[in-house]
């Protein structure tokens, strides 16, 4: 509706020749300029309208053009479409259409002497020069300061769409420093496209003119933030979905020229009775709606209830009923206790929100690990198996390859699928602007999605607009950015109309940070039903006994795992800090067992985050099947993994993972006395989770209090210890405060540092070594490292095959090149070739012990010399 009236950009009036300018040249067809602008504002009018974008747009003019005049939101409206219209006018440039088009027409200009075939900071320059025409003959004077604001951070997104963000700043440096590219093209090389843009150019090195409106612009901004606080916020969203938008019609409108063919998929839910009708088919959704006709609101008192399901039943139906009473709300907190089944009570609630709302239209689930993905897409691939939205739901990480289109021709032959028909320009496209109705991706992704810069990262913003994201296990994040997480959720939410909600069983209330409010809702309003529940409270015994072992740890620490294995039919987990610690304990427990007695008959069983998904989910589908085994374990084994064992020990770090791994013992509660874990104090917690205040020794089950709370499942009191120091921190001088952080890095547009910011892992540089050998699928087949590697070497080197082909054949080699590949501190090692800082060892296997890979012996070099 906002583009209805819109005066577009006109090339007869204002290009010479325009008809003789290409934008783009494929085989032997030509592009002109015009088309490609005509097909760019085409994909725009088509995202607005198929992803329902009117209401983003309707809430830019509330919150940036409140005290503006109609006429004056009439040329905002003007100049955010001609964004995407005059993008590419920097092609004009004769430079770009002698030497890249290799158009004829301008062999002879004189600007050729320039060299200087760049197009985007002319096109920023042009449109710059083009509304400041219009605007400064604009009746209103206070409409005209917010419109030359506008105009420049336009500028900006078009001067960007060929590159990465990085900041305003230097937006402005370009267009006004010595040496600056936009400098050069209004003075030294207006050669190169004045003969063919009929209008002079406003500004000179001399008049001040964008020195005066780059000042203004800059004054604006700081005073917009005083007098609204966090409006910055805003303005930076605007930024990355302008940018997003030009990126997707640029890409769209390129690639329908390129391939003949019209985008016409843009993932949308265009009907979620098809995945809504399915999931109410389940056993589990039939149970609950039969539940709920006949128990649900009956039970007044829930503590003698033995069975899980009906806590669970309990929990699915109070979350979606206070859901159903506060939908005109963006947050919502899921706080449940492990083992509860909020993954399924998450389904429930994205399903109602899309079926209550007609914008909202596509669904992302959100996992801090690759192995939480795996573990839920395997759930909803046995829910949609065979159905007609089975290939609706994607994985995007960088394990999964790109999912593949099929390429089905209008012929009689059109039903005939093989590998040579896949549709390889349609499958990158999907993979890259996130073309599925329901994604699973990682907390990395999303907030790449979020806070980078690269291309890759900008494109999916308007296929996040209009969405429900469900993130899961939040307090997994750094928590020194909580207050700056919390903001801007909260300001996307608003602003791209997203539904959020956050689970976890142990959920820091993120409202307490933030100055500004933040109206979240929180859909277990009786919290204490659950986590007061022996269900859930008493379903694991908690022994801190071996916390006042502090010499030779892991001698009693294995003496006291060999004697609880002496039980019959029962499984142990123990989880420590480090992989190297882990390992060997793993070394010790075999070591026993080969010199033993032969009473001593457990399996042992290790995983770490060295091991891939195929020896991962071997291991897991052992232990769900089988008794006597001893998994030892890292912290990879907390967070959701679906296994049930009998007795736990844990090396202790922070109160969320020891209740995380609580929520791995007794999982079902059909021991009938109970599990049991044991707590132990080996690795340091604090080497690991270096910014992270929750190692600290106070607020660990080292201290008494905290112990209790962890008995008690009371994680609000803990968390109100964990905000108020964070809350403290925040006001130190030390480091950039919140306020700091919005004034120097958000409010000035610096993008780079945001970025730095908001970077949810803070790892130590790590070099990848890939050590080939051959391993067993689940299926049987066996995967070769090195055929992997010549293949993966082989596409690298491919200068012929299609750029999307190639993309896509990329990423599915690279999905099983993950199989071999592992991260090290040093690049010392002896190795045959790399590509990069990726390493190539041919004969991998002399570096793993009982079919693990053995750091100690790898840092050692043993094995490099056999």
């Amino acid at each position: 509706m906002y583009f209805e009236k819109v005066e577009k950009f006109d090339f007869e009036k204002f290009i010479l020749n325009h008809k003789k300018i290409y934008a783009h040249i494929w085989e032997d067809r030509k592009e002109t300029l015009q088309e490609h602008s005509d097909l760019s504002t085409y994909y725009l009018q088509k995202i607005i309208k198929v992803k329902q974008l009117d209401n983003v747009l309707h809430n830019f003019q509330n919150i940036f053009l409140k005290e503006i005049t109609d006429e004056g939101k009439s040329i905002y409206w003007d100049m955010f479409y001609n964004t995407i219209c005059m993008h590419d006018l920097g092609k004009i440039n004769c430079n770009y259409q002698y030497h890249k088009m290799r158009n004829e027409e301008f062999k002879n200009k004189k600007g050729l002497e320039c060299n200087n075939t760049k197009h985007s900071m002319l096109s920023s320059l042009i449109y710059i020069n083009y509304y400041f025409n219009i605007i400064r003959n604009h009746s209103n004077k206070e409409d005209r300061a917010i419109l030359c604001m506008f105009m420049l951070l336009n500028a900006y997104v078009i001067s960007k769409h060929h590159g990465a963000l990085d900041k305003f700043s230097e937006f402005e440096e370009k267009m006004l420093g010595d040496g600056g590219e936009g400098l050069y093209l209004y003075t030294d090389q207006l050669c190169i496209f004045e003969e063919v843009y009929n209008t002079p150019i406003l500004f000179t090195k001399d008049n001040n003119i964008l020195e005066t409106l780059f000042k203004n612009t800059k004054n604006i901004l700081i005073n917009m933030e005083k007098r609204e606080k966090e409006i910055s916020f805003y303005i930076y969203i605007y930024e990355r979905f302008l940018i997003s938008l030009l990126l997707s019609c640029d890409y769209y409108a390129t690639s329908h020229f390129k391939n003949q063919k019209e985008v016409t998929n843009f993932g949308e839910i265009n009907n979620i009775e098809k995945f809504y009708k399915i999931y109410k088919d389940t056993d589990i959704y039939k149970g609950i709606r039969k539940y709920q006709e006949k128990e649900y609101g009956k039970i007044s008192n829930f503590d003698n209830i033995k069975d899980i399901n009906i806590m669970r039943n309990e929990l699915f139906l109070d979350a979606e009923n206070t859901l159903l009473k506060n939908m005109d709300k963006n947050i919502f907190y899921l706080e449940a206790p492990t083992g509860s089944g909020k993954s399924n009570v998450s389904f429930n609630l994205a399903f109602k929100m899309v079926e209550e709302f007609q914008n909202i239209n596509k669904i992302f689930y959100i996992y801090p690990f690759n192995t939480l993905i795996e573990q839920n897409i395997n759930t909803l691939n046995k829910i949609f198996k065979n159905s007609e939205v089975e290939n609706e739901i994607a994985v995007i990480n960088s394990i999964v390859p790109i999912k593949t289109q099929i390429n089905l021709d209008d012929n009689e032959d059109s039903d005939v699928i093989n590998k040579e028909n896949k549709d390889y320009v349609t499958s990158l496209l999907d993979r890259q602007f996130l073309h599925y109705p329901i994604i699973l991706t990682t907390h990395v992704s999303i907030f790449n999605y979020f806070f980078g810069t690269s291309k890759e990262n900008l494109f999916p913003l308007p296929q996040i607009a209009n969405s429900v994201i469900i993130l899961d296990e939040i307090q997994s994040y750094r928590n020194d950015i909580w207050k700056e997480i919390i903001t801007f959720l909260k300001n996307y939410s608003e602003i791209l109309n997203i539904k959020i909600i956050i689970m976890s069983a142990t959920l820091p209330n993120l409202d307490t940070l933030v100055d500004t409010e933040v109206k979240t809702i929180n859909l277990i309003e009786n919290r204490q039903k659950y986590f007061n529940n022996r269900i859930f409270k008493d379903r694991v015994e908690l022994d801190f006994s071996l916390l006042d072992v502090t010499e030779d740890v892991l001698d009693i620490l294995l003496d006291h795992v060999v004697e609880n294995s002496k039980k019959k039919d029962i499984n142990i987990l123990v989880e420590f800090i480090k992989k190297t610690t882990a390992m060997d304990f793993f070394k010790r427990l075999n070591e026993y067992r080969l010199k033993g007695d032969g009473k001593f008959n457990k399996q042992i069983r290790l995983i770490t985050g060295d091991d891939n998904s195929i020896e991962r989910n071997k291991i897991i589908e052992e232990i769900r099947h089988n008794k006597n085994i001893i998994l030892v374990a890292t912290q990879v084994i907390e967070a959701g993994v679906d296994i049930d064992m009998d007795i736990g020990y844990k090396d202790i770090s922070m109160l969320d993972s020891e209740e995380q791994f609580l929520g791995r013992i007794n999982r079902s509660c059909k021991m009938t006395n109970g599990g049991i874990v044991y707590f132990f104090n080996l690795d340091n917690a604090a080497a690991v989770y270096l910014k992270d205040i929750r190692k600290e020794k106070n607020i660990t089950v080292l201290a008494d209090n905290i112990r209790d709370i962890l008995i008690n499942k009371d994680f609000s009191t803990y968390y109100e210890y964990v905000l108020d120091y964070l809350n403290k921190q925040s006001k130190k001088n030390t480091d950039k405060n919140f306020d700091e952080f919005i004034d120097e890095y958000i409010n000035k547009l610096n993008f780079k540092e945001v970025e730095k910011r908001m970077k949810l892992i803070d790892e130590d540089y790590e070099y990848s070594v890939f050590l080939s050998r051959k391993i067993e699928m689940l299926d049987g087949t066996i995967l070769d490292g090195g055929e992997i590697w010549d293949e993966y070497v082989g596409l690298l080197e491919n200068g012929k095959m299609e750029y999307s082909e190639r993309k896509v054949k990329l990423s599915e080699v690279q999905s099983k090149l993950n199989y071999f590949i592992y991260k090290v501190k040093r690049n010392d090692f002896i190795h045959e070739k790399n590509i990069g800082d990726l390493y190539y060892i041919s004969d991998g296997d002399v570096y793993f012990t009982d079919g693990k890979f053995d750091r100690e012996n790898f840092d050692k070099g043993i094995g490099a010399f056999v």
